[in-house]
C-alpha cells in the first residue's frame, strides 16, 4: 500500500516550511493521524489514531483506487465555538484538521471495505480479492 502525500500549509507559513524542508528533507511534514498498516492473508488493515475526534468528525472515502481519511471542517468550527463558550484559561489540546490518503493495492476489494472506531483507534479493513487458483485444463485432440 502506498502513501499519497498531501499537505495543508497556511500560505503565510509556506516559505518557512520550504526553507526547513530544504535542509531537513521532509521533516516538516506531519503525518496526522498517525497510522499503522499491515496485511494478512485475507485483508489489509489501516489503524489510525483518532482519539478526541467523534465518529461523525472523521470521513472515509474511496475514489479511483485511493482511500482517504479526513476530518470535517464543520467539526473544527464546533470545537472553536465550544472553546469560546467555556472561557478557556489554558488550551493545550490540539485536534487539527487532517487528510491522509493511501493507494489501494490491486488485489483489494474496494466494495467491501469496512471501518469501526474503538478506544481512539479507527480500524479500516480492506478485504483482498480471492486469487484464481491455477488449474489444469485437459485438451482433447481429435484423431
Amino acid at each position: 500500500m502506498r502513501y499519497v502525500i498531501t499537505r495543508n500549509i497556511a500560505p503565510s507559513l509556506a516559505g518557512i516550511d520550504s526553507l526547513f524542508s530544504d535542509f531537513f528533507s521532509d521533516v516538516s511534514t506531519a503525518k496526522i493521524p498517525p497510522v499503522d498498516i499491515y496485511e494478512t492473508d485475507s485483508e489489509y488493515v489501516i489503524e489510525a489514531e483518532i482519539a478526541g475526534y467523534g465518529d461523525d468528525d472523521v470521513k472515509i472515502a474511496v475514489k479511483d483506487g485511493v482511500i482517504s481519511i479526513s476530518s470535517s471542517t464543520t467539526w473544527k468550527e464546533r470545537l472553536e465555538k465550544a472553546r469560546e463558550e467555556r472561557h478557556m484559561i489554558a488550551s493545550e489540546i490540539n485536534l487539527p484538521e487532517f487528510s491522509r490518503s493511501f493507494v489501494l493495492p490491486e488485489d483489494s476489494d474496494a466494495a467491501a471495505i469496512s471501518a469501526e472506531s474503538a478506544n481512539g483507534i479507527l480500524t479500516i479493513r480492506i478485504p483482498r480479492l480471492k486469487k484464481a487458483e491455477p488449474g489444469r485444463i485437459e485438451i482433447k485432440i481429435g484423431r
